[in-house]
């Protein structure tokens, strides 16, 4: 089996940033919930919050869109071919995504591409469930719903899935098309 980040990984963008975008533009009253990102930002910055309650701030819009699995739906309709060449061709249908993008955004996406997805559990109305599928806490989430399955590769855009990279036979840095061995066996590859 093989495990991807989705965002910036195999999607080109963030998923969660062009959804707020995507419900903003068809619900313009969102925009009062701009001032609520501008201090999250601002309080990331200065390291008054940390990274869980960060991402609870920017994805809390989500309680102000009615039926938001229906924008999500539409969302993936018109968003759904930024899935990367490369992811595609080398697709199995026993691949995972481990990411840190809400499952109600992520989720659909990897349903439409008949793959299992394990994702942060933030619902539609504002509720997380844990933290954040993020960093360490992917390998806890992967271990818990696979019953500690082994990994072949992770591919991620990200250092901050270092963690899943170790846990992989392989780990892969992503960076736009190209794939950059950075792990195998648990132990970071010496660059040449």
């Amino acid at each position: 089996m093989n495990g991807y980040d989705f965002d910036d990984t195999i999607f080109r963008g963030n998923s969660m940033r062009r959804f707020s975008v995507f419900c903003t533009l068809r619900l313009p009253y969102l925009l009062l919930y701009l001032p609520v990102l501008l201090l999250a930002f601002l309080l990331r910055g200065l390291r008054i919050i940390n990274k869980n309650i960060y991402l609870l701030l920017l994805e809390g819009f989500v309680v102000f869109v009615p039926h938001t699995e229906k924008f999500v739906v539409k969302f993936w309709d018109k968003n759904i071919s930024r899935i990367k060449e490369w992811y595609l061709k080398q697709k199995r249908d026993n691949d995972i995504v481990v990411s840190a993008t809400p499952l109600f955004v992520v989720g659909e996406a990897c349903r439409r591409l008949g793959v299992r997805c394990i994702a942060s559990d933030f619902s539609a109305r504002g509720k997380l469930t844990g933290k954040h599928c993020h960093g360490k806490y992917k390998v806890k989430y992967f271990c818990a719903q696979t019953e500690n399955a082994p990994l072949d590769s992770y591919y991620s855009d990200s250092f901050s899935d270092a963690p899943m990279w170790r846990y992989a036979s392989k780990g892969y840095l992503v960076k736009g098309e190209k794939i950059i061995p950075m792990y195998e066996n648990g132990e970071k590859i010496s660059p040449n």
